[in-house]
């Protein structure tokens, strides 16, 4: 067997920035992925100022070319502003938010990890099967090898597989669904917009190139025609479905095997927090692998996942409130917090979004 540090299961952005940390810290590291390309059409989107500080250590450029410091509006039932906020710089002066094209990242990670010599990426090549023991796990592979590492990380998304053979539990619940549609093209829209109207609740924002408008479906409704609601003279590059959750395992760890991003958490992208869960992941376990101190990942981890999580639920119900009387009262209620002399201010920051998870000190 092909002995190895760490065999990590999935190369998105969590698995990517992994492999470059434990790659830089000298660890021999094995990265499995089952598809052969990068997945062409965007998903995660958007990155606060810790999120970019990360991948901006991991290595310089990685989000170059994104749409920086836009203006959060959140409208009301009849499409009147309600409240706007905008998210100061944070870390290293880096602005709040950061609006990205995922597909480019991914091809920048992975031209990171092909100048490390201690890092190998089969592509194409997915896990079949492992067994533990104290010292590490065997791993067999779809092209019949099998290999040794004294760890394995699951970075294989929400259905993880490792998770699944791991035997940990997979609690949480699934929400609505939403029509995601994502275009080519200029589109004069300012800043990233929460529209609270209970007829069709809807999100959209800039992306490098081009705009996501996100919408919410009934519970048995069909997906609709976006098209004239879109601008003239955009092109669509995608539109699906999609049904988001709030769910966690029950445990990040289980012997030699350790979840990260989605394979442990998932939550709704309303905070714009998703990938970053992830990516703060990777980040802890690249430095606590090498230490010997995975004990303390999910211990630090789990408290900000926590919290976003709830933010993310909470910013959910606010903008799917469904009944008109319900609207009006949130509409009132928020845009007098927004008006007040120190709670405005304080929500106009960003209010209870915190970028702050502690592992910028690992």
């Amino acid at each position: 067997m092909q002995p190895y540090d760490v065999l990590v299961v999935g190369l998105g952005p969590v698995g990517a920035v992994l492999a470059a940390r434990l790659g830089a810290a000298g660890c021999r590291v094995l990265v499995v992925e089952r598809l052969t390309e990068v997945h062409p059409l965007p998903r995660a989107v958007a990155a606060d100022d810790e999120v970019q500080e990360l991948l901006g250590r991991t290595a310089p450029g990685l989000l170059g070319g994104a749409v920086l410091d836009v203006p959060v509006r959140f409208l009301g039932t009849g499409g009147q502003r309600v409240g706007q906020l905008r998210f100061p710089p944070g870390v290293g002066g880096r602005p709040g938010l950061a609006l990205f094209h995922q597909p480019t990242l991914e091809e920048r990670l992975r031209a990171v990890l092909a100048g490390l010599p201690s890092v190998e990426v089969q592509l194409g090549t997915s896990l079949q099967g492992w067994a533990q023991d104290a010292l590490g796990v065997s791993a067999r592979l779809s092209d019949g090898s099998s290999v040794r590492a004294t760890w394995l990380v699951g970075c294989d998304g929400a259905s993880s597989t490792v998770r699944t053979c791991a035997g940990i539990g997979w609690g949480g619940r699934d929400l609505r669904r939403w029509l995601v549609v994502d275009v080519e093209g200029a589109v004069d829209r300012p800043g990233f917009t929460y529209a609270c109207d209970p007829a069709r609740p809807a999100v959209d924002m800039p992306l490098p190139g081009g705009h996501r408008w996100e919408w919410l479906l009934g519970r048995d409704e069909p997906a609709f025609d976006p098209r004239p609601l879109l601008p003239p003279g955009v092109q669509v590059v995608r539109e699906t479905t999609y049904r988001y959750g709030a769910r966690r395992a029950t445990s990040w760890r289980r012997g030699r095997v350790l979840l990260a991003g989605d394979a442990a958490h998932t939550m709704p992208p309303f905070a714009g927090q998703g990938l970053g869960a992830g990516v703060r992941d990777a980040w802890a376990l690249g430095a606590l692998i090498p230490r010997g101190e995975v004990d303390r990942y999910e211990p630090l981890r789990r408290p900000h996942v926590t919290a976003m999580t709830r933010l993310s639920l909470f910013l959910g119900a606010v903008l799917e409130t469904g009944s008109m009387p319900g609207a009006r009262a949130r509409d009132a209620l928020l845009g007098s917090a927004f008006r007040a002399p120190f709670l405005g201010p304080w929500l106009g920051r960003g209010g209870p979004r915190n970028s702050r998870s502690g592992v910028l000190d690992l």
